[in-house]
């Protein structure tokens, strides 16, 4: 009796530990997201400091119920546009990442309305539920097919220019609902030391994949973005030299002073050009 007992407790404890695990495994795996999305999920995932791991989940359709995936959907979301703060879940986000949703109105009115119902009731604060829930009701209407597999035209080489650098400025801000006293700042290249700003530089060089927290600031690409003018051999010793002479002034285990003192102070000249060169472009 006794030993029947310990396993049904241990069952139980099994079965709670697995629980969310297994509610995911409801969402997937399916065939895995569009490119932008994957994109996304990996620069969120670096920069909301999850477990790595957890990407091979989401690059399979597969999002558990924890807040770090939803925090998770909210960053990504805005970086592909089917979610902001403001505005709440945007499905034409979606419709351009799956151009199959485009033609079905009907399905689109009850994913809009299944995400209208789930939205209302998370905590009017949390936006990483509300984003999540959003777009559970799109995984949702997924799931039941109305994304048949078409032959979609071959996605055209990724361009990384001033325009998309701004973009990605104006993602950032969104993300860490950056005081409009900031953002002005920022448009006119100037990033204070504090706080919210070194958040900000780390957030725009890992979505720009010009900063990586492993790898410091990402000098090839760089030097296609700056380095008109010069080898590659001079920009590289140059931002070395820089890098070595800001590495005992900044906090090791701070990753956004790692980031600020190393990508920003040692390019604030060009940031600051690229972003006076580009400024209508950021809203």
């Amino acid at each position: 009796m006794m030993r029947s007992t310990v396993q049904t407790i241990t069952t139980a404890v099994v079965l709670v530990l697995i629980g969310p695990t297994a509610i995911s495994a409801s969402f997937g795996a399916r065939d895995p997201p569009p490119k932008p999305l994957r994109e996304a999920q990996a620069a969120c995932v670096k920069y909301l400091n999850i477990c790595e791991n957890r990407l091979v989940q989401y690059n399979n359709s597969i999002y558990p119920t924890d807040h770090d995936t939803m925090c998770m959907i909210r960053c990504a979301g805005i970086m592909v546009g089917f979610w902001d703060d403001t505005q709440g879940f945007k499905l034409d986000g979606l419709i351009n990442l799956f151009p199959q949703l485009a033609a079905n109105f009907s399905v689109q009115q009850q994913i809009l309305s299944c995400a209208e119902q789930r939205i209302a009731g998370c905590p009017p604060p949390d936006t990483c539920a509300k984003a999540y829930n959003g777009f559970r009701c799109f995984l949702e209407s997924q799931k039941k097919g109305f994304g048949a597999k078409d032959t979609l035209p071959e996605e055209p080489p990724y361009v990384f220019d001033g325009q998309e650098f701004m973009r990605s400025l104006s993602i950032c801000a969104k993300i860490l609902r950056i005081p409009k006293n900031l953002r002005e700042l920022y448009q006119q290249g100037v990033f204070p030391n504090d706080e919210k700003t070194r958040s900000f530089v780390r957030c725009l060089g890992i979505r720009t994949e010009l900063y990586d927290d492993a790898q410091g600031p990402n000098i090839p690409r760089l030097y296609r973005l700056f380095g008109s003018g010069q080898s590659e051999t001079e920009f590289r010793r140059r931002a070395q030299i820089c890098m070595n002479a800001n590495e005992p002034l900044l906090d090791p285990k701070d990753k956004n002073d790692q980031a600020y003192g190393k990508l920003y102070r040692c390019f604030s000249k060009q940031f600051g050009a690229l972003i006076r060169a580009n400024a209508n472009a950021m809203s």
